[in-house]
């Protein structure tokens, strides 16, 4: 063996490359490390450290004890594939012993993140709360298992292994992710004593508080002054002094729940100045975002804004009218504003905004990302010829595309959609209403063959409520104007009802239609690739 495979550092950089990080998840490759581990002295410690490194699902914490002391995952064969029981959870046998436990600390120490998921019945790997409980809060278990982690991802939400949860949180975290569905008592007080329990933080998310929670999660925050990432509940006026002055913070989301209030007077002016990456903020209704946005003055490069109820259009109208007021609008490249929708459909015009309400967001004039896909409102060509002039460097635009409210309304035709590609050359993501009436004007021949603009960048279409009566004139338009589509949506009913999607033939008849024209497109697509390689 080479002199410098016995050079710790070495090996630890070699090993380093086969844990793979794809889109944010680290994948090491398990049966590598462990081969390396038994190949020689020199290999076994890197080996074994870059093995567990990450700790991606709590059932591998027993995988190190002896077979006897856990059971083995139901195997049966099915068409000569093995596959295991989906009804497994990872048990022990038999009492831990001493040796076990000394066993399990060897490799515990070696943790450097850890992921508790989600625990579903579905999933063929899971860790049964009996031997949690029984590794982690056993009176025999060390305080702290896992020494040196930098990272836990807390995503179980059974309140019973909230004792293992506390066993896990320790000094040396410096990113911490916790997600409970109700926030129940005990959880709250562990959450409470993070703030010096944890005080490396750089990364800190918890799901949506209540709002009595929200005040402990303000007082706990401001011991932290390393911060990068931060999505936490909506915090008092003190804490976001604080947040404001933390250089390194780039992320921050605000989850603003039912019955909460900032007590800021009315009369104050009380303002506080962000600079960031990334803001978004969810709120229960339009009304508290509004309020908490009030004091806030953001420059970010991202905004996004979640309304878990639906708001009326005038709420909406002034949320929209009033966001330069809060963002400055020479920073913002990417802006989403989603409301929930109505579980009351029968007055659509409630919730129907005039175009006019768009007009304000005309100055945020760098936008490239701008998403409204949630919004009802009914918007002509020249209409929104005149909005899209603003964003020049547009590359993915939604406007009110993901519902169908089953009324007649305008939509942009095919003129429009040509006025829109001319005007944002960078789009290669685009969703609008669109009117499939076809003119007899200059974008058809009389064989069906387009002759206007062409954008190849576009691969993704939601044509909203369009109706597609004539798959071949329809594909022809949309293949000569994105010759590189491969994908096209559309906008599901407002009144669809999930758990009974067989009610919906009519809207999947239209969407098997819509399935026809992309088709179409790809193959035509393939046709002129032939032809190119046959030249």
């Amino acid at each position: 063996m080479h002199a410098c495979l016995c050079l710790p550092e070495i090996l630890i950089f070699v090993f380093a490359e086969l844990t793979q990080v794809t889109e944010g998840d680290v994948q090491p490759s398990y049966t590598t490390l462990y081969h390396l581990a038994l190949t020689c002295r020199a290999f076994r410690e890197p080996a074994l450290d870059a093995l567990w490194a990450h700790v991606q699902t709590p059932d591998i914490l027993i995988m190190c004890l002896p077979q006897d002391a856990r059971s083995q995952p139901v195997k049966f064969t099915r068409g000569g594939r093995t596959i295991l029981n989906t009804g497994y959870s990872a048990r022990f046998l038999r009492p831990l012993v001493d040796d076990d436990r000394a066993t399990f600390q060897k490799y515990a120490c070696r943790v450097r993140s850890l992921t508790f998921e989600k625990y579903d019945d579905r999933k063929y790997r899971k860790l049964h709360d009996s031997a949690a409980l029984d590794l982690l809060d056993s009176p025999a278990s060390p305080s702290s298992p896992f020494p040196l982690l930098r990272e836990l991802y807390w995503h179980d939400k059974r309140d019973v292994l909230l004792p293992c949860l506390q066993r896990c949180i320790s000094t040396t975290l410096t990113r911490l992710v916790i997600h409970s569905e109700l926030w129940p008592s005990a959880m709250v007080d562990l959450v409470a004593g993070l703030g010096k329990a944890c005080p490396k933080i750089k990364e800190f998310r918890c799901s949506m508080p209540t709002a009595s929670a929200c005040v402990m999660l303000s007082d706990f925050v401001t011991c932290w002054d390393d911060l990068e990432i931060l999505e936490t509940g909506a915090v008092n006026a003190q804490s976001l002094q604080h947040l404001a002055s933390l250089k390194k913070l780039r992320e921050l989301k605000i989850l603003v729940p039912e019955g909460h209030n900032l007590d800021l007077d009315p009369t104050s002016t009380f303002s506080v100045m962000f600079s960031l990456d990334e803001f978004s903020i969810t709120a229960a209704s339009i009304e508290l975002l509004l309020a908490f946005l009030a004091p806030l003055q953001i420059s970010a490069k991202s905004a996004k804004l979640d309304i878990d109820s639906p708001p009326n259009a005038d709420d909406l109208n002034h949320l929209l009218s009033s966001l330069t007021e809060h963002f400055q609008s020479n920073v913002l490249k990417s802006l989403g504003v989603w409301v929930n929708r109505p579980t009351d459909f029968d007055d659509h015009a409630l919730f129907e905004l005039p175009p006019s309400a768009f007009r304000k967001i005309r100055a945020f004039a760098g936008l490239t990302d701008l998403n409204l896909s949630s919004m009802h409102v009914c918007i002509s060509d020249d209409e929104v010829l005149d909005l899209v002039s603003a964003w020049p460097q547009m590359e993915c635009l939604y406007l009110a595309t993901r519902w169908d409210w089953g009324v007649t309304r305008l939509g942009v035709t095919f003129g429009g959609l040509a006025g829109i590609l001319e005007r944002c050359p960078n789009l290669h993501t685009l969703g609008v209403n669109l009117d499939t009436l076809i003119p007899h004007d200059a974008l058809v021949h009389i064989d069906n063959q387009y002759n206007g603009i062409t954008r190849e960048k576009v691969t993704d279409l939601d044509v909203g409520y369009a109706e597609c009566d004539n798959v071949e004139v329809i594909s022809n338009l949309l293949a000569g104007m994105c010759p590189s589509l491969t994908h096209i949506d559309r906008a599901h009913p407002i009144d669809i009802d999930y758990d009974y999607l067989s009610d919906q033939n009519e809207w999947f008849e239209e969407t098997d239609r819509w399935n026809e024209v992309e088709s179409f497109i790809a193959r035509k697509r393939m046709e002129q690739l032939e032809q190119s390689n046959g030249q």
